[in-house]
């Protein structure tokens, strides 16, 4: 019998009974972009119990106030985030109401992270495996540095993708490209990776994250509200007329437009 899947709410509140383990999730906010930043550098970032609800808790914030921009990384310039930490791994989750609980509040976090009114950003620097890489199709851009590596590594670890990740990829690669990236289960190279559109964009070692970075802030000098039209039409395209006209004539159009002469 496999566990059933409890609701997010009911999810943390299983989750919270474990042993939280090391590490953090933090946020840091500056005008208009928010900063989260999985934070456990001596394990690659590799998200344990107190990480899970911390990433949820964030993104709780973020929705009671969206920034224009989010910019997610790794602490410590070496891994984005190595997956889920092996230590509460063996030690926990193995059993399957912990599990059940673990993919319940990781996929709807981050199907609420990329569902904010937000862009959100992620830089790239070493690993980014499994569950890291199904935390990267939650983001709308992805940069990474020439030392990234991407894998959707769970089939060498006799799994699959559990926290969403297996469906955004199909969303951001197609199905037919999405299998084999499952199936073959390889660390690619951020030059393979950017080949299979798993990111977007390839700098020097050390630069995804200033680069991210600049791309965030570029965002969050634009009039929020666009920001966020540009966001809806491109979910929604049949929304595109109502937000133009939602628009037009407004604050932010007639601030640009500057005085009749």
């Amino acid at each position: 019998m496999h566990a059933s899947v409890p609701d997010p709410a009911a999810a943390a509140d299983r989750l919270r009974a474990l042993p939280p383990g090391d590490g953090a999730v933090r946020m840091l906010r500056t005008g208009a972009v928010a900063e989260v930043v999985l934070d456990h550098p001596r394990r690659r970032n590799a998200i344990s119990v107190a990480m899970m609800l911390a990433f949820a808790d964030a993104v709780e914030q973020l929705e009671a106030s969206p920034p224009t921009a989010v910019l997610l990384h790794g602490a410590g310039g070496r891994a984005f985030c190595a997956g889920g930490d092996l230590r509460a791994v063996r030690a926990h989750l193995l059993d399957g109401s912990a599990a059940a609980a673990m993919t319940s509040l990781m996929t709807d976090t981050l199907d609420r992270l990329a569902g904010l009114p937000s862009l959100v950003f992620g830089a790239v620097d070493g690993p980014a495996l499994g569950g890291g890489a199904e935390i990267l199709t939650a983001c709308h851009h992805i940069t990474a540095s020439a030392a990234a590596r991407i894998g959707f590594v769970h089939a060498r670890l006799g799994v699959s993708p559990g926290w969403g990740g297996a469906r955004r990829l199909v969303a951001r690669i197609g199905h037919r490209r999405a299998a084999l990236v499952l199936a073959q289960a390889e660390r690619m190279s951020a030059s393979a990776a950017r080949n299979w559109d798993l990111v977007d964009e390839v700098v020097d070692e050390g630069l995804a994250l200033p680069r991210a970075r600049a791309r965030a802030e570029a965002v969050a000098a634009l009039p929020s509200g666009s920001v966020r039209a540009a966001l809806r039409v491109a979910k929604s395209p049949a929304t595109e007329a109502e937000v133009f006209l939602g628009l037009w004539g407004g604050p932010a159009h007639r601030k640009a437009l500057g005085p009749p002469r």
